[in-house]
């Protein structure tokens, strides 16, 4: 293959390292992209806010171009945004966000870590920002992160000023300057210590100058064609950059030259600021192997001259001939690991460690050797047995020597070899006949094995899950959250990692016999799942454990009109994870003097997948107080109670799955709200549960698709609502808007829920409105909310709103309001930030011909899935209203 092919292979394959297990990159590649992080001693930390806000271009040339082991520290999860791809807010959405920046961090190279700050949403100052997240206790957990990975540079992407614009960004300049001192202080936070966090000083500190063009810089070079690659690391980092999908980032790989300007803020190494990134800092092996004496040193010599005449080797046409170098790399390693063994714990045995397994990573990639772990299952239930193959493969001219692999489980799993005369049954571990028939497998049972080149072995094992084994939950969420911060894990190694680490590991210790070398190795990866699909063909699961069935109500929070005598059904969707059949009854626990009928009633599920709806009618005592209450499901499975748990696994294509679990409670809220009768349309935005809102007020609503824009099936609808960014995700409403508007003329009410700044590209709106850059917002919940136009009909029917049906907002007031618009429009609220002029825009209502067209930026989509009373009334008042009621209301 040329280098020309080699790097669009590699290119090709870079977006497939977000599912894959271990490298799939050609061996020369994956190689050459080791042995840059094999010589000299370099950790930089980069720090900024929110996913999203790291420089990719910048991690990537650390990280792939310069082999600079490198990291991304988020303060938080990003909880607060908003979601393009899907439904999920708060918790769901930190999830998903998280999801993307390790999927960005497999491209470019980069590692994550994360804070336990949570991501209230937009906030306009550091004051703001700090009286939720309580100062200590967050700059604290970036200082942990600088102990424990020790970054000889620190670089914030924030100034800490307010040209950072968002008060989160505000904070994070602010708290990372604080941590560069504060990190070599053995007196701040000496519960770190402790607990193995060791004090450490970084040399230098800088800064990314964004919005300062003179200041003083070093440049750093990203738009560099890689040789290796075949493209620049910008290109590379823009395909990291496009991982955070849920955001809306998807961009293109444009060539040329690029840069990242950094200015130095800090340097306790002396040197100028035009100086180059590591000027004044010993990044060489040598000087941490100093007190081992000469003959470390000369180890240390060889061992820099073999990785770099393996780096000259990979040139040639034949990769396998950097086997002799990479030996004699891995010997000289493995003495001066050995005298670093002698001594107590330290810096150097930490970064020989680190070598050593990269090494065998490298030596893997030109010898030709994979190993696969894979599972027969991906979601694991309490006392299930799972299928677990070891798979070595020599495909290159290597031949291999080793024992069976080992399995690494959590306490209380329990392992078995599984021979090939074993008969397991289709049920319990699946019939592997077919599989044998097709694949040309050395079947190694329990003896140590030897693979000759070309041949592949496989190993089987039994591994069982304990019947009482949690489910597999992300570690910030298994504590109940400290206002706007996590918990900490028990565990101090979980600290500040993305998620837990797999639940299942393989281990293989071989020796490799290749062009004249015997090389003795070991790797360890994780167990995952490989799933086949006939459309995009292989992917690769990681391992979860979840509950054997969940129990998910319909709608988990919900409103019930004050009031009303009537009595309601809550449904519930009960879903087995497990494999075999499932038997057990359900039932609610409800408030005292509420009634269900039926008391409980049983289900079966026939095995994993199956799913069985059912439904209680609720009904609460008459003269029920307004106020919130909650009903909670019970489960029985072979008559004993199980806890009753919602179970989602939240799965989108470019991210690794991650199971969340938490209460199935339903939480319900009453007061008094009154809806006219209407039939309502729906044009589904970018991930917002408006429907389901509309249907707890007791309205029929249908949605609408793209080819629903005739005028006939329009005619059926009362008021059309279009959900959140309607004009930025769905094409087929921007063609359609002239019948929309057509419609409204008609007598029909378009209520328009926000929008971003494509809502100024076309002239959507019968009469003009404009959002301006930046837009105007209201992110304080609790803002004062004037009625300065009580009387105007959104305001008045058919519930008459007051100051207190603004109370209990969640999160924010609204955004990206109109800041200009026609004076035919009526703009009944004011409202606005501490010490900011007062905003009109966020409630825009006027006649359109017989109809009504209303454009609101309140954040709807938040306040009704918390049912808040208030915005559930002023959404009725919305949908209620039309063109003839209004005219009989402002009429004179």
């Amino acid at each position: 293959m040329t280098s020309t092919l080699i790097a669009i292979a590699a290119w090709s394959l870079l977006p497939a390292l977000v599912h894959a297990q271990g490298s799939r990159l050609p061996g020369a590649i994956e190689a050459g992209l080791i042995l840059r992080q094999l010589d000299g001693v370099k950790r930089v930390l980069v720090v900024a806010a929110h996913p999203d806000d790291e420089d990719t271009a910048l991690l990537t040339t650390l990280a792939r171009g310069w082999g600079v082991e490198a990291a991304y520290f988020s303060f938080t999860r990003g909880e607060g945004g908003q979601n393009l791809i899907g439904t999920e807010l708060g918790e769901g959405l930190g999830i998903i966000r998280s999801g993307e920046l390790l999927a960005a961090r497999t491209i470019d190279g980069a590692q994550q870590f994360f804070g336990r700050a949570f991501d209230f949403g937009y906030s306009k100052t550091a004051e703001e920002t700090f009286a939720k997240w309580p100062r200590e206790r967050v700059l604290s957990d970036l200082v942990w992160t600088i102990r424990r990975f020790r970054p000889h540079v620190l670089i914030t992407m924030w100034s800490g000023t307010e040209r950072d614009g968002h008060g989160h960004h505000q904070v994070s300049g602010l708290l990372t300057q604080e941590a560069f001192d504060a990190a070599g202080d053995p007196t701040r936070f000496p519960e770190q210590v402790a607990a193995g966090a060791e004090p450490w000083a970084p040399p230098k500190l800088y800064r990314r100058p964004l919005f300062e063009l003179g200041a003083t810089a070093i440049d750093i070079e990203t738009g560099a064609l890689d040789p290796l690659l075949g493209l620049t690391h910008h290109q590379v980092a823009m395909d990291s950059r496009s991982q955070h999908r849920s955001q809306d980032f998807g961009t293109a790989r444009p060539p040329g030259p690029r840069v990242t300007r950094l200015s130095l803020v800090s340097s306790r190494v002396g040197g100028s600021s035009t100086e180059p990134l590591f000027a004044g800092v010993d990044t060489t092996l040598a000087s941490l192997a100093i007190d081992l004496g000469e003959t470390a040193q000369a180890d240390v010599r060889a061992y820099r001259e073999a990785i770099a005449r393996a780096g000259g080797a990979l040139n040639a046409t034949r990769p396998e001939t950097a086997l002799p170098f990479l030996g004699k790399a891995s010997r000289s390693l493995e003495r001066l690991r050995a005298a670093a063994l002698t001594g107590p714990e330290s810096e150097l045995r930490r970064e020989l460690d680190r070598r050593a397994r990269l090494l065998t990573r490298a030596i893997l990639a030109v010898a030709g050797v994979r190993v696969e772990l894979r599972a027969r299952d991906d979601v694991l239930v309490p006392g299930q047995t799972v299928l677990v193959e070891a798979r070595v493969w020599s495909g290159g001219d290597a031949t291999l020597e080793l024992d069976p692999p080992t399995i690494e489980t959590p306490p209380g799993w329990a392992v078995a070899g599984i021979g090939p005369d074993v008969e397991m049954e289709p049920d319990d571990l699946g019939s592997f006949a077919r599989f044998f028939r097709q694949e040309d497998t050395v079947f190694h049972p329990s003896a140590r094995a030897r693979i000759a080149p070309g041949e592949l072995a496989l190993w089987r094992y039994a591994v069982t899950v304990p019947v009482d084994a949690p489910p597999t939950s992300p570690w910030f969420l298994e504590l109940p959250r400290d206002g706007d911060v996590y918990q900490w894990p028990d565990a101090p190694e979980l600290r500040a990692l993305p998620f837990r680490p797999p639940t299942l590991h393989g281990r293989v210790a071989a020796v490799v016999s290749a062009a004249g070398e015997r090389l003795d190795i070991e790797v360890g990866d994780p167990v995952r799942y490989r799933a086949v699909d006939g459309a995009t063909g292989e992917s690769w699961r990681p391992l979860h454990v979840a509950p054997r069935i969940s129990v998910a109500a319909a709608a988990p929070a919900m409103i019930w009109p004050a009031g009303r005598p009537d009595s309601r059904v809550i449904t519930f969707r009960i879903s087995s994870f497990a494999r075999d059949a499932t038997d057990g009854e359900i039932g609610l626990d409800l408030p005292p003097g509420w009634r269900a009928t039926p008391e409980a009633t049983a289900f079966e599920l026939a095995g994993e997948g199956a799913v069985r709806t059912v439904g209680f009618t609720v009904e609460p005592p008459a003269g029920e107080a307004e106020g919130e209450f909650y009903v909670r499901p019970w489960i029985r499975i072979a008559g004993a109670a199980v806890p009753a748990t919602r179970a989602t696994i939240i799965d989108y294509p470019h991210i690794e799955p991650h199971l969340m679990a938490d209460d199935a409670a339903v939480r319900i809220v009453r007061f008094p709200v009154r809806v006219a009768d209407k039939h309502i349309g729906y044009v589904m935005g970018s991930g917002d549960d408006g429907p389901e809102a509309i249907r707890q007020l007791g309205l029929d609503v249908e949605l609408i698709e793209p080819a629903d824009w005739d005028a006939e099936r329009l005619d059926r609808f009362d008021t059309i609502v279009l959900g959140i960014r309607a004009y930025e995700v769905r094409e087929d409403i921007i063609a359609a808007n002239g019948e929309l508007l057509a419609w409204a003329e008609r007598g029909g009410t378009v209520v328009v829920q926000y929008n971003r700044y494509e809502f100024n590209e076309g002239v959507y709106a019968p009469y003009p409105i404009a959002i301006g850059r930046p837009a105007p917002r209201v992110t304080e919940e609790d803002a004062p909310v004037t009625l300065v136009d009580p009387q105007a009909p959104v305001l008045a029917e058919p519930n008459r709103l007051g100051p207190t049906d603004f109370e209990g907002w969640v999160q924010e007031r609204g955004l990206y309001f109109p800041d200009e618009w026609d004076e035919r429009y009526r703009a009944p609220l004011e409202m606005a930030d501490t010490g900011e002029p007062p905003r009109r825009g966020s409630l825009l209502a006027a006649p359109v011909g017989r109809g009504l067209y209303i454009h609101t930026s309140l954040s709807f989509f938040r306040q009704l899935r918390a049912g808040v009373p208030g915005a559930f009334r002023l959404w009725a008042n919305l949908l209620s209203l039309d063109g003839g009621r209004w005219r009989e209301i402002t009429a004179p």
